[in-house]
């Protein structure tokens, strides 16, 4: 009986235990929250519509050339060299203006002499014509040779005056501060008048320019905002302004140029960047239509519908969202309303949820804020 009763206390306890060890399995299970992979609507069309390629521009570039010809004999600057305002950029062999201004310098002072001969034969003539010392025609003769010498030498001053001012063309200075953006010439080569020497770039590079494709260019409104991100930089897209719209096309294209102006820029964008630039091209009082992946889209008794993950106090929950569904296209289905871009919507394991379970989101790296 003692026996009996022995195996019968071990047989409840193991019972017991095993009991107290399947609800500690359950409690974990309970507490285990099931993660997600969610995915956000795509707009349709949106590349097509939205994004143009463009290339960075400094607010102010300016091709430096010569006012003079002559031999390029100091040229030193490289691209990509920075520079500031008042710098010796090149510098032609002056020799020869050096030497017009020489020749005429030494012609003034002869003229010079010849003006004080003339003017001092004139006072005494005129001395001598009050004494009547002197007739008529020579006080004119006097007055006259006065006269013709004082304007030989206001034309030379003149002529000096231009020589000077073409010695100083044989310096180029920097009129800005910024960055050497292009090298037309090398040093020892022969320069004509007006021929490119350099390209100089404002050190703030803010601004974009994009080809506009025709079909485009009436939806875009100057002052309206864009995104524009920058392929070489790892950066959030900037902010930007439209700024100049083109009234012309480019030449042999059917494209318009447009200007957008970035709200704040970077050391990091250089000039000639290439570039993404997000238009919103919506029409006003048109309904947006977005894609999903057909296995996102679930339908009942009542109608479609798909589930999201919405947040609440920190915590993700599985919402049911009904939608209105257009064509099926290869790629999924058009979502004609009951969606918006913010929407995170559940991509796989619909049938794994319930609404108003609590979730983890697996992928919430790569979504955007």
């Amino acid at each position: 009986m003692k026996k009996f009763l022995k195996i019968n206390i071990l047989i409840v306890l193991v019972l017991f235990f095993v009991a107290c060890g399947n609800k500690d399995e359950l409690k974990v299970e309970e507490d285990v929250i099931k993660s997600v992979f969610v995915i956000k609507p795509i707009l349709k069309d949106e590349n097509q519509n939205r994004v143009f390629n463009a290339s960075a521009s400094s607010n102010y570039q300016t091709k430096l050339s010569f006012k003079v010809q002559g031999n390029l004999n100091y040229f030193k600057t490289q691209i990509g060299d920075e520079v500031k305002k008042g710098e010796l950029i090149a510098r032609l062999d002056s020799e020869p203006y050096e030497l017009k201004v020489s020749q005429i310098k030494y012609a003034l002072s002869e003229a010079q002499a010849s003006l004080q001969n003339a003017k001092s034969n004139y006072e005494r003539t005129k001395k001598l014509y009050i004494n009547q010392n002197a007739s008529v025609s020579d006080i004119d003769n006097a007055r006259a040779k006065f006269q013709a010498s004082s304007a030989k030498v206001e034309n030379i001053l003149k002529e000096l005056e231009y020589a000077s001012l073409q010695l100083s063309y044989t310096k180029l200075y920097a009129p800005i501060s910024g960055y050497i953006g292009a090298k037309y010439v090398e040093e020892n080569e022969n320069v004509a008048l007006g021929t490119p020497i350099v390209l100089i770039s404002d050190k703030v590079v803010d601004e974009v320019s994009i080809q506009v494709p025709e079909v485009f260019i009436n939806k875009i409104k100057k002052d309206s905002k864009v995104k524009v991100l920058f392929n070489s930089i790892n950066s959030k897209p900037f902010e930007a302004k439209i700024s100049e719209i083109s009234k012309y096309t480019a030449q042999n294209k059917k494209t318009y140029l447009v200007i957008a102006k970035l709200e704040n820029s970077s050391n990091l964008i250089k000039d000639g960047m290439s570039a993404d630039v997000y238009f919103d091209l919506e029409e006003k009082g048109k309904s947006r239509i977005f894609l999903l992946p057909a296995s996102s889209v679930l339908n009942d008794k009542n109608g479609y519908f798909v589930y999201i993950v919405k947040k609440e106090n920190k915590k993700y929950f599985i919402k049911r969202k009904e939608v209105e569904v257009g064509k099926l296209l290869s790629i999924g289905f058009e979502i004609t309303t009951g969606l918006n871009e913010k929407d995170l919507v559940l991509k796989a394991g619909m049938s794994e949820v319930l609404e108003n379970m609590e979730v983890t989101i697996s992928n919430k790296n790569e979504l955007e804020d």
